[in-house]
């Protein structure tokens, strides 16, 4: 079994890190320490749309401290402000489903910047059936990623509601794409299945527990990691 990876989630604002202490941190600090506690990569998720030019000089202090692969998932408002981000030293740039399947952003993205630079979240739902969908339409949530493959997606940050249904068969065919698969999981029992089931890596949101102590505490699911 391939190594997976393990990618805290940080909630950023103004290149502040917002977690469990109410004092805000330097983006570039918080993500720092979950590197030295075993990070193999963070997901930046921004809470609010920034202004015109903010976002270059914090990224670029953050790519000046990192060894890892760091990405960013926000409210972009348009295709400049992907190129910003990723100038500025993101590696990989995080779109909504939406915007990717509508608007000319994904593959003006990948003509510019290559797939492994581009990644799609999509949020699944568990509907009757059982079968998944995702989107406004309430399409086939795996006809779905499949498009975006074609349209040249290089990773999906895949998530799934309600958070206790099992996800197995939704991760399995996800997993039979040739792109990169990252699950949402709120917790360790649903990144195992997810883990177990196919995905590269987990995207896990509990800044309480390091990413070691998540890698310790899934090992015994016969999971390997990275170092």
């Amino acid at each position: 079994m391939d190594a997976k990876r393990i990618i805290p989630v940080l909630r950023v604002s103004a290149g502040q890190a917002l977690g469990p202490d109410p004092t805000p941190v330097p983006a570039s600090e918080w993500a720092r320490r979950l590197e030295l506690e075993g990070a193999d990569g963070i997901l930046l998720q921004e809470t609010a749309p920034a202004s015109p030019g903010s976002r270059a000089p914090w990224l670029r202090e953050l790519a000046g401290v990192l060894s890892i692969p760091f990405a960013l998932e926000a409210p972009f408002q348009d295709r400049a402000e992907l190129e910003e981000a990723l100038e500025a030293g993101v590696d990989k740039v995080v779109l909504a489903a939406s915007v990717a399947l509508e608007d000319a952003w994904l593959a003006a993205a990948v003509a510019r910047f290559g797939r492994v630079h581009v990644a799609v979240a999509v949020n699944a739902r568990l509907a009757a059936g059982p079968r998944w969908q995702a989107g406004p339409e309430g399409r086939d949530a795996l006809a779905w990623m499949t498009e975006l493959e074609q349209r040249g997606c290089g990773e999906i940050l895949l998530g799934a509601e309600p958070e206790g249904a099992a996800c197995a068969a939704l991760v399995q065919g996800a997993a039979q794409l040739s792109l990169t698969l990252l699950f949402r999981a709120g917790d360790q029992a649903r990144a195992a299945e997810a883990l177990l089931h196919g995905a590269d890596g987990v995207a896990c949101p509990d800044l309480d527990r390091s990413p070691r102590q998540w890698k310790q505490a899934l090992a015994v699911h016969g999971l390997t990691f990275r170092d």
